[in-house]
């Protein structure tokens, strides 16, 4: 079958009755193609307000960037009417195949921009399609919130994790909650105070979510977390991540070293050392670490010497965690190095989070895993401008989520 170029050109464009192809303008110094769009003679449409079939009052044309033709930019330019109804006066027709009113791309530009967003930044896709960065934004935090209100569903939700993340330098933070069984993102808000629990705990409501089925969340040992889960989810059991705790030794260890190179250089240079797993030193690392541990004279190498019983209670059955527990607060109490202890005391407060970290074996793993994307992308990006923007990237990053465009 042989179509004019014009009847070719309907067919790529799924133009279809009432619309019609009008005028083609080629611009090949520019390699740019602008086609215009107009309704046929005699069309009615639907009244926005009341979906009665109205005639014409009166029409202009709007500009979408569409996808490009054989390397020539395309422009659709089409003839928006308005609507006379007799019931709701002139309106502007909100609902078009082509795009969405009143925005710069069509729905297959915008769908082409979605399709590249999980593997480019923003400024990268910008730089590749030669649009600024601000209406590749616009499209993101469109389809971004669109298919989070529709898809997400709270109503089996029972097990949680809340991690925080910075979005800029300074004190700028951004805490994220995620389904620990799922893996996915369920809520990112601004802030990591005690309201975010408060903003997550109405969020649920929006999702068919039941605040008091929440089971068990996870997170590190921060006094607002602590105060938000205790007011908004009081009858929640908490457990703290494995690795704040972890750091919060490490910390302790390092610290003791900081304060005894002062008076003996030996210990200068061997941070990370004590900080890695042994599994990770290098074979000289390792050799160094025996030669302390044999000597075990430092307070260092006592307090690292902690680290390792401390590390094997993860290893224990559960009935047996809380007695060898005490035993190990005892042996680091009785070290009396300061930083020690505080950890100790630490540990006093927050007992049975920890237990139940030890005895679980549930972790912010996913979280923390997220954090580190997050974290990339953000250096990836070279920032983000302002909130909505690092949220929803958030949201596209810890969800397979599915945008429909028409």
């Amino acid at each position: 079958m042989e179509y004019s170029f014009i009847e070719a050109l309907n067919k790529i464009l799924q133009v279809s009755n009432p619309w019609q192809i009008g005028n083609i303008e080629l611009n090949e110094l520019g390699k740019k193609v602008d086609v215009y769009i107009d309704y046929s003679k005699g069309s009615q449409f639907a009244c926005p307000v009341c979906k009665k079939i109205s005639k014409i009052h009166d029409s202009s044309y709007r500009q979408w960037r569409h996808l490009d033709i054989c390397d020539y930019r395309c422009y659709l330019h089409i003839k928006i009417p308005r609507t006379n109804c007799p019931a709701h006066g002139v309106k502007v027709i909100k609902e078009m195949d082509f795009g969405r009113i009143n925005t710069h791309f069509s729905f297959k530009f915008e769908q082409l921009i979605m399709s590249k967003v999980r593997e480019m930044s923003v400024s990268a896709i910008a730089k590749e399609i030669g649009e600024v960065d601000t209406t590749i934004w616009s499209v993101l935090n469109y389809y971004i919130p669109k298919a989070i209100a529709k898809q997400l569903d709270l109503s089996a939700t029972k097990r949680i994790g809340v991690d925080e993340t910075s979005n800029k330098p300074g004190h700028s933070y951004t805490t994220i909650f995620t389904d620990s069984e799922t893996k996915k993102v369920i809520f990112v808000t601004q802030g990591k105070d005690q309201e975010t629990f408060g903003a997550f705990y109405q969020e649920m409501f929006q999702h068919m979510g039941e605040p008091n089925n929440i089971e068990q969340i996870s997170m590190d040992m921060s006094k607002s977390f602590i105060a938000g889960k205790e007011f908004y989810f009081p009858t929640a059991e908490v457990v703290f991540d494995r690795f704040h705790i972890k750091k919060g030794l490490n910390e302790a260890i390092d610290t003791v070293r900081k304060q005894e190179v002062k008076s003996n250089e030996i210990l200068k240079e061997t941070k990370y050392i004590w900080l890695k797993n042994e599994k990770n030193l290098t074979e000289k690392q390792k050799e160094t670490l025996g030669d302390f541990l044999k000597d075990c004279s430092t307070n260092t190498a006592k307090a690292y010497s902690l680290k390792n019983g401390f590390d094997e209670l993860w290893k224990v059955q559960n009935q047996a965690v809380e007695p060898l527990l005490e035993e190990w607060c005892k042996k680091a109490d009785a070290l009396i190095l300061a930083p020690v202890n505080k950890f100790v005391k630490t540990l006093k407060n927050h007992w049975k989070g920890v237990l139940n970290s030890i005895t679980t074996q549930v972790t912010n793993a996913f979280a923390e895993g997220l954090n580190s994307i997050v974290q990339l992308v953000k250096s990836r990006a070279r920032g983000f401008r302002n909130h909505d923007n690092f949220k929803n990237m958030i949201y596209l990053l810890g969800n397979d989520l599915n945008f429909t465009f028409h």
